[in-house]
Parts: C-alpha cells; structure tokens; sequence
C-alpha cells in the first residue's frame, strides 16, 4: 500500500475529543515520520450542528444547568437518535463530502459519534476505498448514540464500553479495546526540586501548598463558589484555576485577584502545560471529565470531583472512589473543608501511596497506531 493519510474528524465539545487525536497523531509520526494526518473538525463552523452540539454542549454543561442531563437522556432513544441523523445529515454530509475530495484520505478516524451517520453516507459516494474507524472517547459510561451505527468498526477503552456496543447490536468482532489515548508527560515522574523549580517558574510560592482547579476545555463550573471558600477563609495555600475557552470568566478570576491581593489566586487561560500544573499541585478539584480525570490520577494525584456531566461521566466517578483516589463533594464548603484536610494530613502521600499502585491504566498509544496502520 503506497503513502496513507489520515483524517481525524473531531468535534469542540469539552477537550477529550481533540486531545485524544493529537496523542494519537502524535504517536503514528513516532512510528511512521512520512504519514500525514490532518485533524479537522466534522461540522460547519456556523451550521446548524456547531449549534446543537457544540455551542449547545457549553451552554448546558455550564450556564443552563439540567439541560444536559436532560438532552442526554433523552439522546439514548433510536427514535429520536433517528430524527436527529435526518435533521443533521444533508449539512454535515455536504461539508464532509468537500473535505473527503479535497483531502483525498485513505483512513478516516471520528472522534464523536455525531459525526458517524454522515461520514458513514458520504462514504458511500467516494470513489475509492476509505478505511473508516470510530474512536469512542468516553472510556466507562458510553452514550447509546456512539453505536448507531451497526456496521463500522469501533475503538473503545474498556471492556465495559464493548459491552454498550454489543448490547446495541454492533457485532464484538467490530469492537476492539484499546489503550487509553493519553500524553505520556503526564506520567513522568518529577523529583522535589524539579516541582520547586516549576513553582518558580509558573509563579507559584515554592514552599506553599497548591490546589489545582481544573475542568477541561470550557472550565470548572462552580469554581467561583471554591474560590470564595478560599476568601472567606484566608486560605493558607495557593490556588491555581484553569479557565479554559472561556475568557470572560478569565477576565472575572483576574478582577477578583487584584481585588484581593491576600487571595493567592493564579489564573489561567487554555494552556499547553497542564502537565507541570498538575504535578506541581497536591490536589486538584475537577469535573469528571475523562481526560482530566486519568491525566490527574497518572499523575498520582488525588482529586476531589465537584461536578460530572449526568450518566455520561458517571462510570469516571465511580473509577477514581472505588480505587481510593478520589472523593465526590458538591458544596463548596465542604469542598474546602475537603482540601484543608488533604494538605494537612502528614501521613496523606504515604496512605495514597497503596491506593494509587492499584490503578493501572494502560496509555501506549503505539498499541491504537499500530492497529491503524494494519488496516
């Protein structure tokens, strides 16, 4: 077979999906420095599904709270899963057809499942063979939309995701499990002074503890509440909240930082260090995000879960309790009664220690590339 390239269709809801297919693009060049691949998202910028999805997944997840639950609950029905494809299908398959000719790929790798249906028909109108894969980013709870479509071959992360896809008629022979798709810098381990060193240089206090806030591409809903916990109470350790996409409460974090100059509030935008500043904190405070969630536990850190996206983060939830890494608190004050006892228990490192060699995630994302080129 002559030279391959590769179309990674990806959509801006949360940044799993993305991230996911950067780590794996970055591993096929490891292997393979002549592959081309091109990661591009599957909707019109302005189009009908930009707004259902991905406008509509940041508003729901953290403005309008309750619809999510709601639209995902309702989003397992084949019916309106049905209606949704009929809808959808004549913009996303023209913009996907344009692509498809222009880039002339020989795979194509979908990183979400609202654009299977559509790349599954534009497929059919190519003159040439395409490879299509779907990679499933949600490694425990997985959406029934992920396996509408019954017939193309899928990647998932664990054996209860293959599961869900049998379950929902997709043959097994058509569901590999794969390593988790994540950066291997998360699990580099760093010495004591090399975390003093990126204190210093991130402008963090080196002799001062440090609680990460972090929520993934569109932020951490209800860090503002944390924040005021760490006002009302003068707290005594350094707080860094990551605010992601979002720069308007950027802006608001910043405001209330240089009102409160005794609050030692470091902000962030959407970085591409969030490794150094999980290894520099003690704790992290996230949404349950699986992304967030694994990267912060190969880290070796614990976190404390304030919020998750209703049924389809629950199975990350339940991963980091039932291994002992991780606690579920939804008020802020017992959030911030949470950190304080995490900081100031001197035996804390030695009992996570056990807990934390429990949890075995395997991230060689060389085992996904190598099952990509064999295609």
């Amino acid at each position: 077979m002559g030279k391959r390239k590769f179309l990674f269709l990806y959509l801006d809801t949360g940044a799993g999906h993305k991230s996911a297919a950067k780590v794996l693009a970055s591993s096929m060049k490891a292997i393979d420095p002549s592959v081309e691949i091109r990661l591009l998202r599957g909707f019109p910028r302005h189009g009908l599904g930009h707004v259902m999805f991905e406008k509509g997944y940041n508003y729901s997840c953290n403005y309008i709270h309750g619809l999510f639950p709601l639209t995902y609950d309702l989003g397992q029905s084949s019916f309106l899963q049905s209606i949704m494809k009929r809808i959808l299908l004549p913009e996303t398959r023209f913009h996907l057809r344009k692509i498809i000719l222009r880039e002339k790929p020989t795979d194509i790798v979908s990183f979400h499942f609202g654009l299977s249906p559509a790349t599954k028909e534009v497929l059919k109108t190519i003159p040439w063979k395409i490879n299509f894969t779907v990679l499933v980013t949600d490694p425990f709870t997985v959406h029934n939309s992920w396996f509408f479509e019954k017939d193309l071959n899928y990647m998932v992360y664990s054996e209860m995701a293959k599961k869900v896809g049998v379950k929902n008629g997709v043959p097994p022979e058509n569901i590999r499990v794969i390593p988790f798709l994540m950066n291997t810098k998360f699990r580099n381990t760093v010495s004591p002074e090399e975390v003093r060193n990126l204190k210093i240089k991130h402008g963090f206090d080196p002799d001062k503890k440090m609680v990460l806030l972090v929520g993934g591409g569109e932020g951490l809903p209800g860090a503002r509440e944390i924040v005021n916990q760490c006002l009302i109470h003068r707290a005594n350790f350094s707080t860094a909240i990551i605010c992601g996409r979002d720069k308007v409460i950027k802006q608001n974090f910043n405001l209330l930082r240089l009102a409160n100059p005794r609050l030692d509030l470091h902000v962030f935008g959407f970085v591409d260090y969030l490794d150094e500043l999980v290894k520099i904190c003690d704790c992290a405070v996230i949404k349950a995000g699986p992304a967030t969630l694994l990267e912060v536990l190969a880290a070796r850190k614990p976190v404390i879960i304030c919020r998750y996206i209703h049924n389809q983060e629950l199975g990350n939830v339940h991963f980091a309790i039932d291994h002992k890494v991780g606690y579920f608190i939804q008020k802020s004050g017992a959030i911030y009664k949470k950190i304080n006892e995490l900081l100031n228990d001197s035996s804390f490192d030695e009992k996570m220690k056990k807990n934390f060699d429990s949890v075995v995630i395997d991230t060689d994302a060389s085992k996904v590339a190598k099952l990509l080129f064999q295609m």
